[in-house]
């Protein structure tokens, strides 16, 4: 797909140390450069504007300017975040009238899962197991759109694979 043609987006929500950043990455790196956008919400919020995820802060308008106009460009945007329902949600609707296509997907895991999968990552050192107890919400389903529902028996090429599938059809 080349810039200016037809546009996708793909969101993954779910709990922190659910694997969506990863498999963000990996979806990414199946296209060309310059052709995927990976928009973070630990990225925008934490590190481009270090602010703590409360209702009204400005990394949910920041996600939508950088999503949008990417969008605009003809690309295929992933927005991978917890991306909470009741903050995020308004936000992410508006995101997907704008593509022709628009995938939604959704991490349910357990806790203890989350908790697992997170001592196996970088961010094990930034943060302790009872930081992300705190954030954990559980299933958070988004009204206005269908999501793929990915659970812990999904592998990260099973959910790579998925989406790639999907945005090819």
């Amino acid at each position: 797909m080349a810039i200016g043609t037809s546009a996708q987006l793909v969101v993954l929500r779910g709990n922190s140390g659910s694997g969506k950043s990863t498999v963000a990455r990996h979806v990414q790196h199946r296209f060309p450069k310059g052709q995927c956008a990976v928009i973070a919400q630990d990225i925008v919020r934490r590190t481009i504007l270090r602010e703590h995820d409360e209702p009204g802060a400005f990394n949910v308008a920041l996600i939508e300017t950088i999503a949008a106009s990417c969008l605009d460009r003809g690309m295929i945007v992933v927005v991978e975040g917890i991306l909470d329902a009741a903050r995020y949600g308004a936000m992410l609707e508006r995101l997907r009238r704008r593509p022709e296509r628009a995938l939604f997907y959704a991490w349910d895991l357990p806790f203890e899962e989350t908790a697992r999968r997170h001592q196996m990552r970088p961010e094990a050192a930034e943060f302790t197991v009872e930081n992300m107890r705190s954030w954990y919400r559980g299933w958070q389903p988004l009204p206005f759109t269908d999501e793929t529902h990915i659970d812990a028996t999904w592998s990260l090429h099973a959910a790579v694979e998925r989406i790639c599938s999907d945005l090819s059809k």
